[in-house]
């Protein structure tokens, strides 16, 4: 995919991006959320394990409210590491649909966080 060089469209491609990471972001929490009470109502985890999912997905909430360039880069490697987890579960023979879409999500959520950041590079670049 090539990306045009007009600051235009490159702000507006950022734009699309950015509501993108949230979207993503919005959705894996919702999912782990569901995910740790459907747990937890069949007794095959405590509500501390809830809370050990969600904790690093909730502390990158000031990068995105900030639009920190360098926390979007991390919070690719967290997407990459909950898609790993997930596949992971499905692996040991837990899979479902939860499982599933906490996948896809964790996977929407590296690929947008990190095609901000080559965005955002592109815009931030001083021209020569």
């Amino acid at each position: 995919m090539t990306l045009s060089s007009s600051p235009t469209a490159d702000a507006t491609a950022l734009n699309a991006a950015r509501r993108a990471v949230w979207i993503a972001y919005a959705a894996l929490l919702a999912l782990l959320v569901v995910s740790g009470i459907w747990h937890y109502v069949q007794q095959h985890a405590q509500a501390a394990a809830i809370l050990v999912r969600i904790l690093p997905l909730v502390l990158f909430l000031p990068t995105l409210l900030m639009q920190w360039r360098r926390g979007h880069i991390w919070l690719t490697a967290l997407g990459v590491l909950y898609v790993v987890q997930g596949l992971m579960i499905v692996a040991k023979g837990g899979g479902s649909v939860l499982v599933g879409a906490e996948i896809l999500a964790a996977a929407g959520l590296a690929i947008m966080a990190y095609r901000y950041v080559r965005l955002r590079g592109r815009i931030d670049r001083p021209t020569s």
